[in-house]
């Protein structure tokens, strides 16, 4: 199918995960805490807005899921870091709060940047796929372990140092799995697809990112260089691996290269942007500070 369409699909399921991710955030905030996590988890599952959110987050993965059947990983993984822009704009409407002009600036410094990245890259999937490549897969594997032992582990370290290293290991995990996951769909039907090493591989490196994730949330202070590397160090995992586990084509001349990388460092100031802005917005409510306007 047309590339176009798997840049659509994609768009919409990094809109949906999003968008139905803050639908569930607020509606816990809407929730008083109760003594225990069973109650918790009891009253959650009595909102209404949670389902509603967990349905948007169902529908967007069924368009992500069908983005990497059609289009190659190189293509649609990096396209998901709009996730964080829409995200913006689905809190910023939920709470009746209109977009300040850091977080516009920010959110088109994202979009931009990841525009010029696509439009150099030119990620193409092969003609014909060839066979996938299992070193490339076992090598990401073992290092993004290791990286995340030594941030759960390293002793004598900093917070912010440990932090990173498990947002490094966190979006080694996820590129990973996007390419696992791909390469499972290349089957011809979807029990046949759910049933691969692949899938199974995508599932605990999907779990393992998870975990990593929310443990260096928790040791860094401020989360927007966290989620930075992971939103950088995900595409740019799954590209490697696109290209040298599924044969995918992406424009790889000097001058070519270059872009590429002033791209991606356009896409990473954006996302620091963002969160830190965001942040800041989170922090301002919760103090009862009015609402920011357009500016």
């Amino acid at each position: 199918m047309s590339p176009a369409i798997a840049l659509i699909t994609a768009l919409l399921g990094a809109c949906g995960i999003a968008t139905g991710t803050v639908l569930q955030q607020r509606a816990g905030q809407e929730i008083e805490e109760p003594d225990s996590t069973r109650a918790l988890l009891a009253r959650v599952l009595r909102h209404r807005r949670w389902w509603t959110g967990q349905a948007v987050i169902g529908i967007g993965w069924c368009s992500y899921a069908f983005a990497l059947h059609i289009g190659p990983v190189a293509l649609v993984q990096p396209v998901l870091v709009t996730g964080l822009v829409f995200g913006t704009v689905a809190s910023a409407r939920l709470a009746r709060r209109r977009l300040d002009r850091r977080l516009l600036v920010a959110s088109a410094v994202c979009v931009l940047g990841l525009t010029t990245f696509l439009l150099i890259a030119r990620p193409q999937a092969p003609a014909v796929p060839p066979a996938p490549a299992f070193l490339p897969l076992f090598t990401v594997a073992v290092v993004a372990g290791t990286i995340g032992v030594l941030g759960l582990r390293g002793t004598g370290w900093g917070e912010p140092a440990r932090a990173a290293l498990l947002a490094l290991a966190t979006g080694g995990f996820y590129g990973l799995t996007a390419t696992l996951f791909s390469t499972a769909l290349r089957e011809p039907g979807l029990v046949a697809a759910l049933t691969t090493w692949y899938a199974a591989g995508a599932a605990i490196s999907a779990v393992c990112g998870w975990a990593l994730s929310q443990r260096a949330l928790h040791l860094g202070r401020l989360n927007a260089p966290v989620n930075a590397v992971i939103g950088t160090t995900d595409p740019a995992v799954a590209v490697l691996l696109g290209v040298l586990v599924l044969g995918e084509h992406v424009a790889t001349t000097p001058l070519d290269l270059v872009g590429e990388v002033l791209a991606a460092a356009v896409v990473i100031a954006g996302t620091v942007l963002i969160t830190r802005h965001s942040a800041a917005v989170l922090r301002d409510d919760r103090a009862g500070e009015p609402a920011l306007a357009w500016g």
